[in-house]
């Protein structure tokens, strides 16, 4: 016979384990919930027809369920919250991992790299919306090329907890160049070259969250060999300063602590070409010119593309201009402005998805 305070305590069990239920009958969450995760609900399963649709019923239900419950995104949170102590040290922003080497966690980025968040229909649409660019470009006789550089926490799985490593799920990074291959648009993965990169030296900051000038000159090399421009390659031992002390990192400042870290890196030692400011934010949009013959590189982008390739480009190039991307809501008035004659599409693996609704100002497709 069951004792009277483990017969409580079965129905109080009993009662957490129906809330959810029962809270999805009387007020479920809305569709805008799911929504926000960058995926449509799953649809209410239709009575079996046939003997494959008998075999489906069981999965068809649980996806069901799983975007209609009460609760949801207060258990979600609640999950998140639980499970902060095992991110081991650092912040909310910020995880510490092996050795020190720091990661950004906003933005998904972790989870991202490690395959434990995939929003596939927002990957979908800015597929769609990348190919239409792709299409208008083309129309216009402008070369389009898409490389995204990949996460820290894509390149350095071996120094992440291991629930944040990936142990062979597929990745966003996956569905978006999958996608785009399938529509006939130009892609470089920089997965397997960061990979290479690091092999030679530090690809990216331990304490920042952004590539080093050694990582970006060997994406540099991938995308203008993929581009066809082989000419235009560099080498690191030409167009690199021997490493010296770095401090702190934006990770770091993030911790509070931008001035109790340091590394050792190398630095680009090409010259700058003449820059004109496009807005009043220093570090904003921006022409830089080389004063000699040549085609015009647009790119859009983020922090990982706003500093180190220009230099790269500005030995062969006329004009380099770099344009925010702005979460994919760049004004499209800049092709006719600045007439490239390449668009290279680079936000970084945790922008690769474009902002719900949101389109290049202007954009005709």
């Amino acid at each position: 016979m069951i004792a009277r305070h483990r017969r409580y305590f079965a129905c109080a069990a009993a009662l957490v384990l129906a809330a959810p239920l029962i809270v999805g009958l009387v007020a479920p969450d809305g569709p805008a919930s799911v929504l926000k995760e960058g995926r449509r609900l799953a649809p209410a399963p239709g009575w079996p027809a046939t003997g494959a649709e008998w075999l489906n019923l069981p999965a068809a239900l649980d996806a069901y369920l799983k975007d209609h419950f009460g609760l949801r995104q207060a258990l979600i949170r609640a999950h998140k919250d639980l499970t902060k102590p095992m991110l081991g040290t650092g912040s909310d922003s910020v995880l510490v991992g092996r050795d020190g080497r720091m990661f950004y966690l906003g933005e998904e980025a972790v989870r991202q790299s490690a395959g434990l968040v995939l929003r596939d229909q927002r990957v979908a649409d800015s597929v769609d919306l990348v190919a239409a660019m792709n299409a208008a470009l083309a129309k216009r006789g402008v070369r389009f090329l898409v490389a995204s550089p990949p996460n820290g926490s894509t390149v350095y799985q071996d120094d992440l907890p291991d629930w944040a490593q990936n142990h062979g799920g597929r990745t966003e990074y996956d569905l978006f160049l999958e996608g785009l291959a399938a529509r006939g648009v130009r892609t470089v993965d920089l997965r397997p070259v960061m990979a290479e990169a690091r092999t030679e030296g530090a690809a990216y900051f331990r304490h920042d969250s952004h590539w080093t000038a050694l990582g970006a000159l060997a994406a540099f090399n991938a995308v203008v060999e993929a581009d066809g421009h082989h000419d235009w390659r560099l080498d690191p031992a030409t167009a690199l300063d021997p490493p010296s002390p770095r401090q702190g990192g934006d990770l770091a400042r993030m911790l509070g602590e931008p001035d109790a870290v340091s590394e050792d890196v190398e630095e680009l030692k090409l010259p700058p070409g003449e820059k004109e400011l496009l807005t009043s934010d220093p570090y904003g949009d921006f022409v830089q010119t080389s004063g000699h013959p040549g085609p015009t590189i647009l790119i859009l982008g983020d922090s990982f593309t706003g500093a180190h390739l220009e230099p790269m480009l500005l030995g062969h190039v006329k004009r380099v201009v770099w344009l925010s991307y702005q979460h994919c809501g760049f004004d499209w008035g800049a092709i006719d402005r600045f007439r490239p004659d390449e668009v290279w599409w680079m936000p970084t693996e945790r922008f690769l998805v474009c902002d719900p609704g949101v389109r290049p100002l202007g954009f005709p497709g």
